[in-house]
C-alpha cells in the first residue's frame, strides 16, 4: 500500500511517501516558512524522488490535530483535494499519537506537549505495549500546572514543540532531534489504522481543534 502523508500541525512542514511501513521518500522542513507556500512543492518533490505519480497513491493521510488552526486547515484541505481528484480514501491521525512514533516501541510513558497559547498545552499520556500505542490520558488541553501534575503522575518522557515555550525542565525531556512532528510518523500510524479497516472519504476528514479559534472567541461563537 502506497501512502502519502503530510504533517502541518505545527512549525514543521513535512511530506512522506511510504509503502506499508517502509519510508520511500520524506522531506522535513523546520524553516518557519508558511505551510501554504511550501506544502505542494514538498509533496511534488517527495513523489518525484520516488518516481511516483499522485494517481499511484493508494491512501492519503494527514495529521488532523490538535495544533495550529491555520496549519491544520491547510493540511486537511490539501489531502481532501487529492482524495477528491483521485477518488482514493484517506485517514486523519491524532497529532500527539503520531508524535509518539518518534519513540516507537519505547517502554516508557510518553507525553507530547504542544503549545495551545494562553499558558495552556495540548497533551496526553501514551505508551507502546506489544508494539501498539496505548492511551493512558487522552489528548486534552490543560493549563501548565495541570500538565505538570500529569507528568508527575506518570514520570513520562516529554517531547513536542511546547517544550520550546514552556519550562518543563524538572522532567525527563527527549533529545531535540526527537521532539518534533514528521510526516512518516503520520503515514505509519495511518497504515496501522488502515489495517483495522478504519479508512474514510474526504467528506469525513476534519481537523481536531480542541479549542475555539481567536476569531470565534472574539465573536463569542
Amino acid at each position: 500500500m502506497k501512502i502519502l502523508a503530510i504533517e502541518t500541525s505545527g512549525k514543521v512542514a513535512s511530506a512522506a511517501l511510504l509503502a506499508d511501513y517502509k519510508v520511500i521518500s520524506e522531506i522535513v522542513l523546520n524553516t518557519k516558512l508558511v505551510h501554504s507556500v511550501m506544502l505542494i512543492d514538498l509533496i511534488d518533490q517527495v513523489l518525484k524522488n520516488a518516481s511516483i505519480q499522485i494517481e499511484d497513491v493508494d491512501l492519503f493521510a494527514a495529521s488532523v490535530g490538535p495544533g495550529s488552526f491555520t496549519g491544520l486547515r491547510i493540511g486537511v484541505s490539501t489531502i481532501k483535494g487529492f482524495c477528491y481528484a483521485t477518488s482514493k480514501p484517506c485517514i486523519g491521525v491524532d497529532t500527539l499519537m503520531a508524535l509518539c512514533y518518534n519513540f516507537w516501541a519505547c517502554s516508557d510513558f510518553l507525553m507530547p506537549v504542544l503549545d495551545a497559547k494562553s499558558q495552556k498545552v495540548f497533551t496526553g499520556i501514551f505508551r507502546f505495549e506489544e508494539d501498539k500505542l496505548k492511551t493512558y490520558h487522552p489528548t486534552s488541553i490543560l493549563d501548565i500546572e495541570e500538565a505538570k501534575e500529569l507528568a508527575k503522575k506518570y514520570n513520562p518522557i516529554l517531547l513536542g514543540e511546547g517544550l520550546d515555550i514552556y519550562d518543563f525542565s524538572e522532567f525527563r525531556i527527549s533529545p531535540k532531534f526527537l521532539q518534533y512532528q514528521k510526516a512518516s510518523n503520520v503515514g505509519v500510524l495511518a497504515y496501522e489504522i488502515a489495517q483495522e479497516g478504519k479508512i474514510c472519504s474526504h467528506f469525513d476528514l476534519v481537523p481536531i481543534y480542541l479549542k475555539k479559534s481567536y476569531a470565534e472567541r472574539e465573536q463569542n461563537i
